[in-house]
């Protein structure tokens, strides 16, 4: 092996080594802002998945999770630029497509939002937060028909989504179901989740 081969190859080898060392970081800056949104100090993880980024720019899910975080600030249009760029580095990602799909609700984007559950849906027919997100958007639009078929595929998906029970029961107080819409509001709350108060107080005592 000749002196310039040997230098070529160990360059190869030393930039080999300082990538795999900057996609561990990455990781381990990402792992770390999850951890901080899960204690809700969401600006604390926006600044970790910044660094990762700016470590790796190809880390799919810290776009999709810098995404949500952007979303929990209030910073709709910011998650979804986020959300697209998760969704043109991997074109099946299911979860951000459903990501996206509640921004855009919070933006009154309607249509978009059920455009993106439905193709979550399609990519991943589990992806229990996109019937949700999509029955909530359909009830938007009046559809209380819709939104009933799509909250009831959630609560059969997960019978303990206390969330969908009390999103569900909204909606059949919407269609004059007063002791179906009790009913769920009561299981919502024995689950854990609040029912909105308001409501339970004036059909459900």
């Amino acid at each position: 092996m000749n002196c310039l081969s040997f230098i070529v190859r160990l360059s190869i080898l030393f930039c080999l080594a300082a990538t795999s060392a900057q996609a561990q970081s990455a990781m381990e800056l990402y792992r770390r802002a999850q951890s901080k949104a899960e204690m809700q100090n969401y600006r604390a993880a926006l600044k970790d998945l910044d660094a990762a980024l700016a470590l790796d720019p190809r880390l799919i899910q810290a776009f999709n999770y810098r995404g949500y975080v952007k979303d929990e600030l209030d910073d709709y249009r910011g998650a979804l630029k986020d959300y697209n760029m998760a969704i043109s580095l991997k074109g099946d990602y299911s979860e951000a497509y459903a990501n996206r799909g509640k921004s855009k609700r919070k933006l009154n984007d309607l249509k978009g939002a059920i455009e993106d559950f439905t193709t979550s849906i399609a990519l991943n027919p589990n992806e229990k937060d996109a019937f949700l997100g999509r029955g909530l958007s359909k009830q938007d639009l009046a559809d209380y028909d819709g939104a009933l078929k799509d909250l009831n595929k959630a609560v059969s998906m997960d019978p303990a989504y206390g969330k969908a029970y009390s999103l569900r029961g909204q909606v059949k107080l919407l269609k004059g179901d007063i002791l179906g819409a009790c009913n769920d509001l009561l299981k919502a709350q024995k689950l854990g989740y609040s029912p909105p108060m308001a409501a339970f107080k004036e059909h459900c005592n």
